[in-house]
């Protein structure tokens, strides 16, 4: 008997990747909220402009007695106080007036706060050790010596000792204060983190080496005992060290993780993965409890760990960039970024934790939105020189110019976005959409001319590309107007009422409906994305303390990479991930 066998293939394209929650960015209230993508609730304050606090974290220490976090500020010359378990400044929390205090240690009773600074506010050529009595607030020189360069301190009973980097050794300086004694003169290169183990035994992260050493006090001297941690383990710049319950910590602050060393077998087991929570040069570690605290040099915050090293959360957040510009998700909804409208930056974030992940700083004057391109670069629409910069996705360099100041007539370009082509729109305050080709930016010409191609007068903020509309946001006269994705010629005034008021971004939720930034009333409006008719207010004004929402997106949900196939009996089922098309 013959059988016939029948192939069917089925191609699915979707057109854009499924919604998750609603990003909203406000210049005013400079934080990115995300909201319930199905009621309009808050959900997280997902990042937020950090006015005061510290700058380039040097170290940090729990006060014995309440666990109260302080931490070191190397760029403001301040000494910081925070709440714990949530991160919360401690007010008033600052000591001021150092130079650049670096690791810090309380003494036994959690009275006494000492740290490594500069003998005074001028000098830089002098170390010392000083004291800050927490209940006084006064700060006393322990002692000082010419040509150190102290990294971390550590108290042991009646002295406190400091690693000096630069002269390869440990000084150690009577608590009460007095002149300073060479224990360990030999053996370090460029010697960073310290902890007493037992009052005998004294570890020390040789990051020079690549090692952990301890050193083991014997009738009064302190002699290599043995190594702790190898070069070997993988641990690159081995810098912060906390002890654990299991046994010791160490964080690498060039290969941007954490492991753990089991003191008793010196087995080395990873704890957080590199780049875990947006961890990258991680200076100085402590453990409360089961949570781990590292301080993150590059996020300039203390990240939270759980005791099996994932992210827990991000507390105690210094001095951070503005977040008063538009935002753009990656293709993958993994990254966000932000341009800093007041600071000339561009703010990369992990979309899940929240993490910062980079900064690249001076992309240009006033950028106000910014988008990822076909190959991951990031694109930033430059008001202040009526340009588009592009920023190279692996190393964060700024390339140059992608779109000349003033090609194609552009001028003080507000958004930006590639379209279903792959070429780059941008709205320009001209009162044009204007298109460059998205390979070398060369000017395609107008989109939609200053006539809204027939439409009307278009003051174009943000706008998006779906399902074969463009639909953009005209903010002086409070509409949306759609046009062909593929020819832009006008279709219709879609949005006009229903309370709307001076429009700024756009984006189309999963349910098909679409969702307006009202930044005139501090809201987000709901409406059918086929009639235009009012569907109601999505997210009330204030919410979250949304103000001045000038962008607003959907984050896409990450697809499975590449096709996938279901074969039963004679049906063969292929889905194919189409590049969603990417907006403002």
């Amino acid at each position: 008997m013959l059988r016939r066998i029948v192939l069917l293939l089925v191609v699915l394209l979707p057109l854009r990747a499924p919604a998750g929650g609603l990003f909203a960015v406000g210049r005013d209230d400079r934080a990115v909220l995300e909201f319930d993508d199905g009621d309009g609730s808050l959900t997280r304050v997902f990042a937020e402009t950090i006015d005061a606090g510290f700058q380039n974290p040097g170290g940090i220490a729990l006060r014995p007695g309440d666990g109260a976090l302080f931490v070191s500020s190397r760029g403001s010359g301040e000494i910081w106080r925070y709440e714990t378990p949530t991160g919360d400044a401690v007010t008033p929390a600052v000591i001021g007036g150092l130079f650049q205090p670096g690791g810090i240690d309380f003494d036994a009773a959690g009275a006494l706060l000492y740290f490594s600074d500069a003998a005074t506010v001028d000098s830089e050529t002098v170390d010392a050790v000083k004291r800050l009595d927490v209940a006084g607030g006064t700060v006393t020189t322990v002692g000082s010596t010419t040509g150190a360069d102290f990294a971390d301190v550590a108290v042991n009973g009646a002295y406190v000792f400091a690693t000096d980097t630069d002269g390869n050794r440990v000084i150690r300086y009577p608590v009460a204060g007095g002149p300073g004694t060479t224990v360990i003169g030999s053996g370090l290169s460029a010697p960073t983190g310290i902890v007493f183990v037992s009052p005998t035994l004294l570890l020390v992260a040789d990051t020079g080496s690549d090692r952990v050493l301890e050193y083991e006090d014997v009738g009064g001297s302190w002699g290599l005992s043995r190594v702790v941690l190898t070069a070997s383990s993988g641990v690159g710049d081995p810098c912060g060290l906390a002890l654990s319950a299991s046994g010791l910590s160490v964080t690498g602050c060039a290969s941007n993780d954490v492991v753990e060393v089991d003191l008793a077998t010196l087995a080395v087991a990873p704890l957080v993965a590199p780049g875990a929570g947006g961890l990258a040069a991680p200076k100085d570690a402590a453990w409360q409890g089961a949570t781990l605290l590292v301080a993150s040099g590059v996020a300039n915050a203390v990240l939270y760990f759980d005791a099996a090293g994932q992210p827990t959360g991000v507390a105690a957040r210094g001095v951070s960039t503005q977040l008063d510009g538009g935002f753009a998700f990656s293709d993958d909804g993994t990254r966000l970024a932000v341009a800093s409208f007041s600071e000339g930056d561009v703010v990369e974030y992990d979309a899940d934790s929240g993490a910062l992940l980079r900064t690249v700083g001076n992309v240009c004057f006033l950028p106000t939105d910014v988008a990822y391109g076909p190959d991951g670069d990031l694109f930033v629409a430059c008001l202040g020189g009526n340009e588009v910069q592009r920023v190279d996705a692996a190393t964060g360099a700024v390339v140059g110019a992608f779109v000349l100041g003033g090609s194609g007539g552009l001028v003080a370009p507000r958004s930006l976005a590639f379209g279903p082509d792959d070429d780059l729109y941008v709205a320009s305050a001209s009162g044009e959409i204007l298109r460059y080709d998205g390979g070398s930016g060369f000017f395609l010409g107008a989109f939609v001319d200053a006539s809204g191609n027939g439409g009307g007068l278009l003051d174009p903020q943000g706008f998006r590309f779906h399902g074969g509309v463009l639909y953009v946001a005209s903010a002086f006269n409070h509409e949306v107007k759609t046009f062909d994705a593929t020819s832009g010629a006008f279709l219709a005034t879609l949005v006009s009422g229903g309370g709307l008021d001076t429009p700024t971004a756009l984006d189309v939720g999963a349910d098909g409906d679409l969702y307006v930034a009202s930044s005139g009333d501090d809201s987000v409006r709901r409406y059918d994305a086929t009639t235009g008719a009012f569907a109601g207010v999505f997210v009330a004004p204030g919410t979250g303390g949304l103000d001045g929402p000038i962008d607003l997106a959907f984050r896409p949900l990450p697809e499975p990479a590449g096709a996938t196939a279901l074969f039963a009996g004679a049906l063969l089922v292929v889905g194919l991930r189409r590049r969603q098309s990417r907006a403002s």
